[in-house]
């Protein structure tokens, strides 16, 4: 029998690796963590979308390859993580694939279609005013999830939502003060909250039975993808920077990491906290945005933009406190 050295120090690692997995894993299941990471992600993709100009890109031509390329990351990291192995069980069932397909084939409309508005207002309205946007599906989802009896009414979350109506509605007066072309695509931007709404409900009820969250993360992309390269090769839109130079493969590239991480989650947010929490990214993602307008682009926020961020901050606490007495 081989003789078995006695390495305190081997034993230490392994236990060190095994409470860090565990740390990571209860993070990545800690819904708050999720929103604030994946909200937060939201507003630099915004962000990124308007910065695309000025390195050369049309908005919807980096979306449409950054999609792609998130795609294709989340599918490597799963794969080499292991998180993809299959199981039988999931496809025996009669008219699985049909459903399957069918579900990602709406969710990825409904995924692409926000995030084309998004891109292409960021550079008439300002990243800020977009992400700001973001705020208001808090209370459509809220809206939808009561109505169809996904969740019971509960007065500490109506009163997040109220909250959250509120600045929706400051923001949409703060864009009507803009003039000409901007002020139409602020009009044009409150549509991103009706998408993300029905998008967050349709993914709940009609979720597919067993179904992975990573699956339904990449099949989403995928569809998107498609949507976008069909619509961008109608409208002319050129597919790809005026120059390959280092500034704009350096903002493919990490949009693309901003992608595979943020609808890496995406769905594990949603399968966790459910319709309503997850609707929060937006609100996430306004507060962040609107700071990060400030920062990379000098976008001085108004006073009815400030009065926003603060109804949403109340609205994120208070549907976070209901969500905890359900």
């Amino acid at each position: 029998m081989p003789r078995t050295e006695f390495n305190p120090l081997a034993i230490f690692k392994r236990e060190n690796d095994r409470s860090l997995g565990s740390d990571a894993a209860k993070l990545l299941e800690n819904p708050f963590v999720l929103l604030m990471v994946v909200g937060g992600l939201l507003a630099v993709a915004t962000v990124f979308a308007k910065a695309a100009p000025a390195v050369g890109w049309h908005p919807l031509a980096l979306l449409q390859w950054s999609v792609l390329g998130g795609a294709g990351a989340l599918f490597a990291v799963t794969s080499m993580f292991g998180a993809r192995k299959d199981t039988e069980d999931r496809k025996s069932a009669p008219g699985w694939k049909g459903r399957m397909m069918l579900y990602l084939t709406v969710s990825g409309l409904l995924f692409i279609a926000p995030n084309m508005i998004a891109v292409v207002a960021a550079s008439k309205v300002g990243a800020g005013f977009v992400a700001l946007s973001y705020a208001f599906p808090l209370v459509l989802t809220y809206g939808f999830a009561v109505f169809l009896r996904l969740e019971r009414f509960q007065i500490v979350r109506a009163a997040g939502v109220v909250f959250g109506l509120a600045g929706g509605l400051l923001l949409a007066l703060s864009g009507a003060k803009l003039s000409g072309e901007a002020s139409l695509w602020s009009l044009i931007a409150m549509a991103i909250p009706v998408f993300l709404a029905v998008g967050n409900i349709y993914r709940t009820v009609q979720w597919p039975e067993n179904a992975r969250p990573v699956d339904l993360a990449l099949g989403m992309m995928l569809v998107g993808f498609l949507g976008l390269a069909v619509f961008n090769g109608l409208m002319g839109i050129p597919e790809r920077p005026l120059v390959w130079n280092r500034e704009a493969v350096g903002l493919l590239a990490a949009q693309i990491v901003v992608f595979t991480l943020q609808y890496g989650l995406y769905f594990r947010l949603q399968k966790t906290a459910g319709p309503v929490y997850l609707s929060q990214i937006g609100s996430v993602a306004a507060v962040t945005g609107l700071g990060l307008g400030y920062l990379v682009f000098s976008e001085v926020p108004g006073l009815g933009q400030l009065m926003a961020v603060l109804a949403v901050g109340a609205g994120i606490v208070l549907v976070t406190l209901g969500r905890r007495r359900l």
